[in-house]
């Protein structure tokens, strides 16, 4: 299947449901200089698979970090130097296979270096598609200090369900894009994810293929916010004693929770927010705070962080409003009171 997808004037092409050297190779006709940045663990995974992608192809190779911030100003600095050795005359295919900081790295790269080329990005999870579908594609210092942006949006986007199904350790993580992008902007979505993941049994054993198109067309229309809810809060914990207890995602994961549970304080929503948490944590998710993480230090971060970006208020659960606003410490401690109130009880 294809869809077409729009944002700030630019224009992608996404195709999934068949196998990736066939979709490839309808598109790809001619013998274009290759180069695949990708992370070590994929690298390792599908090297074979995806040489065969492209066989009439010269194909090189750049392996980044593994760590989801992976489009990171070293990082940056390192392949540029890496594309030194590259003619200028040539035209070439600049493919994005890794997780989200690659493709940031990747569609930043194939806008700004001096190599004339095409960008594409095949999917290795859900996480890694829908970050294809923002346009901002930053590079930055630490995940909280974003240096350098550039839109772009990859010519052609895979998703190749033998690929993604693969990644089991991640189904948790793809699910939490689903989540996000349903409590941002689709009330009803949630409710679908709710009816058809009641427990891990499901999660493991269905495919998220059946809401990609949804999801997309949400995305088409309201990316940046969807992406931007609960990034402050996730920054904060960067910059938290002890915030490293948290892996990557869950800092995430946890930074679009407290959003939304400083959002409910705001309004005078219905929303069953016990349900939904009782949810999440039958599921898997890891949803406590650690205990060493010291409250008072990650509001400061928080109030700090937010005087660059305001944050947004949804004026419901999946409903999104025109409203910025920065939060003050007292209405975060009750959100935060609240939180810990919930996790405990359920």
């Amino acid at each position: 299947m294809r869809l077409t997808y729009q944002r700030s004037g630019l224009m992608t092409q996404m195709t999934y449901g068949k196998p990736l050297a066939r979709s490839i190779g309808e598109l790809l006709q001619d013998d274009r200089h290759v180069i695949i940045l990708t992370n070590q663990r994929y690298y390792d995974q599908f090297f074979e698979k995806i040489q065969q992608a492209f066989p009439h192809n010269v194909i090189d190779w750049y392996i980044c970090r593994n760590q989801l911030y992976c489009n990171h100003l070293e990082e940056l600095t390192a392949f540029l130097q890496f594309l030194g050795k590259f003619p200028r005359s040539k035209q070439y295919l600049f493919v994005a296979f890794g997780n989200e900081g690659v493709v940031q790295l990747t569609g930043f790269i194939q806008k700004t270096a001096l190599l004339t080329g095409e960008f594409w990005v095949i999917a290795t999870s859900l996480r890694s598609f829908f970050s294809a579908l923002e346009e901002n594609c930053t590079i930055c210092k630490e995940p909280y200090n974003e240096l350098l942006q550039q839109k772009n949006l990859p010519a052609h986007i895979f998703l190749d369900q033998s690929i993604v199904q693969k990644q089991v350790d991640g189904k948790l993580v793809d699910l939490q894009i689903l989540i996000q992008t349903a409590l941002v902007s689709d009330y009803e979505f949630l409710q679908l994810l709710f009816k058809n993941f009641p427990s891990q049994k499901q999660l493991q054993t269905s495919s998220f293929i059946a809401f990609v198109e949804h999801a997309v067309q949400l995305y088409e229309s309201n990316a940046s916010a969807i992406t931007s809810y609960g990034a402050t809060f996730e920054k904060a914990f960067y910059l938290t004693e002890n915030g490293h207890l948290l892996s990557a995602h869950m800092k995430r994961f946890l930074g679009l929770l407290l959003q939304l549970f400083w959002n409910l304080e705001l309004n005078d929503s219905t929303f069953q927010i016990e349900n939904f948490m009782t949810w999440l944590k039958r599921l898997g998710f890891p949803i406590e705070l650690p205990e060493q993480l010291l409250v008072g230090e990650y509001l400061e971060q928080v109030i700090a962080l937010q005087e660059k970006n305001k944050l947004l208020v949804l004026t419901d659960v999946g409903k999104m409003g025109r409203n910025w606003q920065i939060a003050n410490e007292k209405t975060m401690l009750k959100a935060i009171e609240r939180y810990q109130k919930i996790i405990s009880e359920i």
